[in-house]
This record gives structure tokens, C-alpha cells and sequence, in this order.
């Protein structure tokens, strides 16, 4: 029993408490982070209910409205893919905002670098036409993020060199963009060949893989890596066995010298162990290193081809998930899902995101401990265009009906993403939460409209509240009757755009 008595340990019970002081002290550090956004978005869909309460004069329009948003979003058909569809860009673009607020800057012109990374994929998709898929592929998409870093380098160099707010020039880069694409789409990139206004369709080695078409696109490339395997494997087993003989004709002789040297029938190998002399026992080591080592290789070889044989067409009759042909979720949503892990590497992992950390909370002391502002600011935002860039070409080559870039090629994405990055706290995992809950909104909108006959504008309306709540945290502890927070961090500014 006195093994089950307390320890007593003065050093120990203090190491015990500090232990739990830490855990709470994150556990309410975590539940201020999330409560924040979490009560905002409750309270915009609380005050959309009252909206459509007012307007339409019955409570039960309110409860059609919002099942049939949810119903639109989740559980028709194809209604969870395509809310990942919408999911995509937001991530991208709530990436490039968040980054710009990271380093002090409010690049509220993610719109415009989504219309430049849209045209330079458009571009790319069909201008490099004949390169293999493992080549175009990547080269549009480089493309469109280099269009978007230019187009938002801009502004940065202006705002480096002459100090012009990045908020105006940004703003005022849409504008041009917007007229860029009119007169690209019409002018020297225009499908003369198609009777709407459009540029050519890019060509099919440039477009993002939908998950539906995996299959298909895998079979031959898998079935050849899995016979390339087997016969490797094979090549491995007869090399194996070869040496294997050796082993077992050299332990032979051995063995015999080491009869004539001893009297006791063993022989001393050149580490000074010892073996016995039978040649069964030889055999029998032999036997069990084929059979117990280096079966990696089979193991490999076994899966490549068990996948290979499950990328052929049956696989659809066999349950793929994504069967459907007319399902649009492309693998793009991986993309995304890395960008957001790229972003977090480069702002918390590397000397670059430290500097532009830095830089965003003060430029001031940045500048006293030498970092270079001026190319921290350009880096900053041509970085968050290329973010944005990507938004663009991803909607180019993996959702647009007609792979190619249309006249009216309008996505409000620009604007609702300053949303998501508020709502995610400018954290790059947060951020895939937030894009994907507005995606949901968006794609459930048109369901919820012709459930409820309430107009699906009405999401716009609880998007603008969404943003209202978290811009002003204010707002939302006066409501709930919160307490504001101890730490002076969670109460800083979100960029210093606004003060120059």
C-alpha cells in the first residue's frame, strides 16, 4: 500500500502544478481563439433569420430557407463536392490575404490577381500545346501564379518606393484588370472559331485532373510501374538466390578448412565468432533470410499493382466515390490543402516569414534590427498575388465549363475572401475551415432560393455580418457579455494597411 501513497515531492508537486497551469492556460487561449468566430458566425445567421423573418412575414419561411441551404450544401446530389469545388479559390485567395495582413499589408486586390492568373493560364493551357501533362501542367500553373505576383509586385514597389497606400493602388488594379481581361478575351486571345467570346479551350494535358477522371488518367502509368515492379522484384529473387549458393559453397569450404585446423569441429570466422559446420544449418540461414528480409520491394510491387488493375474501368462499377462524370471536384482541393501547409511553413518555419512577420508588427524595430523593409514589402505582396494568381488558374483549368477564359468571367471570390481570413484569424488551417464553411454558403444558396423562394443574396448578407462581427470583436463580447482578453495580441490591429 505504501507504493500507492502520494508523492510528497516538493519539486514534483510543483512540476505538477506548473504542468497544469500551461494546459489551462492554452485550453482558454484556444477557446478565445475559436469563440470569437464561432459567435460571429452565430449571430450573422441569427440576424439573417430576423431578415428573413421581417421580409417574409412567416417564422417557417426562415426554416425553409436555411434547411434548404443545408440540404443544397451537404446532402443533394454532388452538393458536398461542389461545395469543395467553391471551397478551392476561397482557400487560395483567404491564403493571400491572410499573408498580406501577416506582413502589414492590406491587399484587398486579390480580385484583380485572380483575373491576371486566370489570363496567364488561359494563355499557357493553349499556347504550349503538345507538352506532356507532367510538364504543361505545371508550367500553367506557374504561370498563372507569376501573373498574379506581378500584378500585385506592382502596388508593392509603389508602396516601397513612394509610399503610396497599398488599399488605393490594389482597389484601383482591379479596375485595370477587369478591363484587361475584356480586351484579351476579345482581342488577341479570342477563339475566332467559337461563336461566344472566349478564349481557345486549353489544351487537355493542362487541365486539372477531376477525381472522377483519376482513374482513367492512372491506368496506363500505374499498370506500367506495377509490371516494372514485379519484374523488378523478380530480378531481386533470382540475384538473391544466386548469392544465396555462394554463400552456401563458400560456408562449405570454410567448414572444411576449419575440420583440419580444430578439434572441435567449428571454425573461426574474421571477427573471432564462430559458426557451426554443418552445411543444413548454412542452408537453413539462407532460407530464412529470403524468406524474412527485403520483401519491401514485393510489398510495393503487390499494391502498385493492385491499384493499377483497380484504375481500370470497372473501378467506377466497383464504388469509386466520384463516378459521376459531370462531378466537378478536381485536384485542386489538394493544392489548396498544401498551399495552406506551404503558407504556415514559410511564415512560421523560415527566416522570410519571420521577416515578413516582423515587418507587419513592427516595421520599425524590423528596420533597427536590419531587415530590409523595402524588399520584405514587394516580397510580401507578390507573394500573396501568386497566391491569388493560383486562385484564377485553378478556376480556369479545372472548373470552367468550357476549359478556357470567358468574356463575363466574374467570380466575386476577391471580396469574400477578406471574410474567410478575418474569420480563420489569418491562420492558414483556420482558413480551410472558414473556405469551406462560405463555399457550403455558396453552393447551398440556389437550392435554399428555390426551397424558400427567399433570394440567395441573402447569403451575401450574412457573409457582410460575418465580417462586421469579426472586424469588430467589440461588438460580439457586448452582445454575449464577454470579457475582453488579457493578452494585448489578441487586440492588435489586423494589418497596418490602414495607418500607412
Amino acid at each position: 500500500m505504501a507504493d500507492l501513497a502520494p508523492d510528497t515531492n516538493p519539486k514534483t508537486v510543483a512540476s505538477s502544478r506548473q504542468e497544469r497551469s500551461v494546459a489551462s492556460s492554452l485550453a482558454a487561449r484556444l477557446g478565445n481563439l475559436l469563440s470569437m468566430p464561432a459567435l460571429a458566425l452565430l449571430s450573422a445567421f441569427v440576424l439573417g433569420a430576423v431578415v428573413i423573418w421581417v421580409t417574409s412575414g412567416q417564422f417557417v419561411t426562415v426554416l425553409e430557407a436555411y434547411s434548404g441551404l443545408v440540404r443544397g450544401a451537404f446532402i443533394k446530389q454532388r452538393g458536398f463536392s461542389e461545395s469543395l469545388v467553391a471551397m478551392v479559390p476561397y482557400v487560395f485567395l483567404s491564403l493571400a490575404v491572410a499573408l498580406g495582413f501577416k506582413a502589414g499589408l492590406f491587399n484587398i486586390g486579390v480580385e484583380g490577381q485572380f483575373y491576371v492568373g486566370a489570363i496567364s493560364a488561359a494563355w499557357a493551357g493553349q499556347a504550349l500545346a503538345g507538352l506532356p501533362a507532367i510538364v504543361h501542367l505545371p508550367l500553367a500553373l506557374l504561370a498563372g501564379a507569376v501573373g498574379g505576383a506581378i500584378w500585385a509586385g506592382i502596388p508593392g514597389y509603389l508602396k516601397a518606393r513612394t509610399g503610396a497606400h497599398e488599399v488605393i493602388s490594389t482597389m484601383m488594379m482591379n479596375y485595370v484588370a477587369f478591363r484587361l481581361a475584356e480586351f484579351v478575351v476579345s482581342g488577341p486571345l479570342r477563339d475566332r472559331n467559337a461563336t461566344a467570346v472566349q478564349t481557345p479551350r486549353i489544351s487537355r494535358a493542362a487541365e486539372l485532373w477531376s477525381l472522377w477522371d483519376i482513374p482513367n488518367r492512372l491506368a496506363e502509368p500505374l499498370n506500367a510501374l506495377g509490371v516494372a515492379l514485379l519484374f523488378g522484384f523478380l530480378a531481386w529473387i533470382i540475384t538473391r538466390a544466386v548469392r544465396g549458393r555462394r554463400e552456401i559453397a563458400n560456408s562449405k569450404l570454410q567448414m572444411a578448412d576449419g575440420r583440419s585446423q580444430t578439434a572441435n569441429g567449428k571454425w573461426q570466422m574474421a571477427d573471432g565468432g564462430s559458426q557451426t559446420n554443418s552445411a543444413q544449418d548454412a542452408l537453413r540461414n539462407t532460407e530464412y533470410a529470403l524468406r524474412t528480409t527485403h520483401y519491401a520491394p514485393l510489398i510495393i510491387a503487390i499494391l502498385v499493382a493492385v491499384l493499377s488493375f483497380a484504375a481500370l474501368p470497372p473501378l467506377t462499377r466497383l464504388g469509386w466515390p466520384f463516378a459521376d462524370q459531370y462531378d466537378r471536384l478536381h485536384i485542386g482541393i489538394f493544392l489548396a490543402v498544401l498551399a495552406a501547409v506551404g503558407v504556415w511553413w514559410l511564415l512560421w518555419k523560415t527566416t522570410i516569414g519571420f521577416e515578413l512577420r516582423m515587418v507587419g508588427a513592427n516595421p520599425n524595430a524590423a528596420r533597427y534590427a536590419g531587415v530590409n523593409i523595402t524588399r520584405n514589402i514587394v516580397l510580401g505582396l507578390a507573394l500573396s498575388g501568386a497566391l491569388a494568381g493560383v486562385a484564377g488558374t485553378v478556376e480556369v483549368l479545372g472548373v470552367s465549363i468550357c476549359r478556357c477564359l470567358p468574356l463575363f468571367f466574374s467570380s466575386g471570390y476577391g471580396f469574400d475572401s477578406i471574410a474567410i481570413a478575418l474569420l480563420g484569424r489569418n491562420n492558414p488551417f483556420g482558413i480551410l475551415a472558414s473556405s469551406f464553411l462560405f463555399g457550403a454558403m455558396r453552393n447551398g444558396a440556389d437550392l435554399m432560393e428555390l426551397n424558400s423562394g427567399v433570394s440567395k443574396y441573402v447569403i451575401s448578407l450574412i457573409q457582410a455580418l460575418v465580417l462586421l462581427f469579426v472586424a469588430a470583436p467589440a461588438v460580439v463580447r457586448w452582445i454575449y457579455r464577454m470579457r475582453a482578453p488579457r493578452q494585448a495580441e489578441e487586440e492588435a490591429p489586423l494589418t497596418r494597411g490602414w495607418g500607412g
